[in-house]
């Protein structure tokens, strides 16, 4: 039996929270595939169907927008200058 032939059920809310927690716009849309395809497992009507839709379209958004920063300065102090002083004799 191969790993993908596996079936590992539908995460629980503490799984699937920490799977599209740590979500980088660079892997929103493999995850969301995959929370797509727990979505496709549950019965009509079932209770967790509007999180699992709502993560998916989080993930989405995630992908195409990216992840934003506070907008303004950076409150961090100056860097030393990167050009060395060439003492001459």
């Amino acid at each position: 039996m191969t790993i993908l032939e596996l079936d590992y059920g539908i995460p629980s809310e503490d799984e699937l929270a920490r799977l599209v927690g740590a979500a980088t716009p660079h892997f929103a849309l493999q995850i969301r595939d995959r929370v797509r395809a727990y979505g496709a497992e549950l019965p009509d009507g079932h209770p967790r169907i509007p999180e699992i839709v709502a993560q998916v379209v989080r993930l989405q958004a995630l992908a195409i927008d990216g992840q934003g920063g506070p907008a303004g300065e950076a409150d961090l102090p100056a860097r030393p200058s990167l050009e060395v002083e060439r003492v001459t004799d």
